[in-house]
């Protein structure tokens, strides 16, 4: 069984090394590996071009995560691999991750999606993500928590939403949807792709026996960055459009206005007074329905 795999690095060429590295490892399974630089700044490390059986592709700009794992996705093509598997630079695999999620895919036919529990690189007791349910009314994808028992290879829990971070998808499918949307750049583009296989009839699966350790909100700065407060705040906004009815996107849209008052409050007092502009501008934008990133990047940096 073949499985292409793709990370998208934009300066963190250490942890793109350890996440490579742990791929390298995998057992059972037969793997390619393709990565793509998003135009990081200064030179492309030795150990890029120098490994052998790896992909590299460098971006003339950074084109955000949608953009660079589409990018991967279509020089990966001549594999012709049954699944792809997009992981985050800076997330690690066990030995046996890749190929229990492709088995799973495999005796699975109504699995579009099957993703492993993601745990903090940090604390690795700790969960960080096992998919999520979307709460309407507050446009959320509340997490998941798995239950204490054991699990096996053959047992998933079906969820509207798995994180991009770590997501295995079938290779046709992921090609008939038209892969990721570029013009969010980042975040809630993997809930987009999500609610595109549901639309097709599969499932999005979450399996718990299989474990990716994440070193969490790395590329983007942190989760209370500039970049990843705008981007997630509009992107959410945006993307309600698909999810919701008019009406319960009414709903949402006066809790979000509560909430980001309160929000803003808290950052003027306590967080950063900078950051108050952040949100503000991404749900006007959202509003708007105003998306890509090249009119807005330079000015969160």
């Amino acid at each position: 069984m073949l499985v292409s795999v793709i990370l998208v690095n934009y300066g963190k060429w250490e942890l793109t090394k350890k996440s490579i590295d742990s791929l390298e490892h995998s057992e059972g399974i037969d793997i390619r590996i393709t990565l793509v630089d998003n135009c990081s700044p200064g030179s492309v490390p030795a150990w890029v071009t120098s490994r052998s059986g790896l992909r590299f592709l460098r971006m003339e700009e950074n084109t955000g995560f949608a953009g660079g794992n589409n990018a991967g996705f279509m020089i990966s093509g001549d594999y012709e691999a049954e699944f792809t598997f997009f992981l985050n630079n800076d997330a690690e695999v066990l030995p046996e991750t890749v190929r229990n999620l492709a088995g799973y895919l495999s005796r699975n036919d109504k699995a579009g999606i099957v993703s492993p529990a993601v745990y903090w690189k940090s604390a690795p007791d700790k969960l960080w993500s096992a998919g999520g349910k979307l709460v309407k009314w507050k446009m959320r994808f509340e997490q998941v928590d798995i239950p204490k028992e054991e699990y096996n290879p053959d047992k998933g829990l079906h969820v509207d939403f798995v994180s991009g971070c770590a997501m295995m998808i079938r290779t046709d499918l992921f090609r008939e949807i038209g892969g990721f949307r570029e013009d969010f750049f980042m975040y809630y583009e993997d809930a987009d792709l999500c609610r595109k296989v549901t639309d097709q009839g599969y499932s999005i699966d979450v399996l718990p026996s299989e474990t990716v350790l994440h070193s969490v909100a790395s590329g983007s700065g942190g989760e209370l960055s500039k970049i990843a407060i705008y981007f997630s705040e509009r992107n959410r906004i945006v993307l309600s459009r698909d999810f919701l009815s008019p009406l319960m996107r009414s709903v949402f849209l006066f809790y979000k206005s509560a909430v980001l008052l309160v929000l803003s409050m808290k950052f003027l007092l306590w967080q950063g007074p900078e950051l108050v502009p952040c949100i503000w501008r991404g749900f006007f934008d959202g509003l708007c329905g105003r998306t890509g990133y090249s009119g807005v990047i330079g000015k969160l940096i």
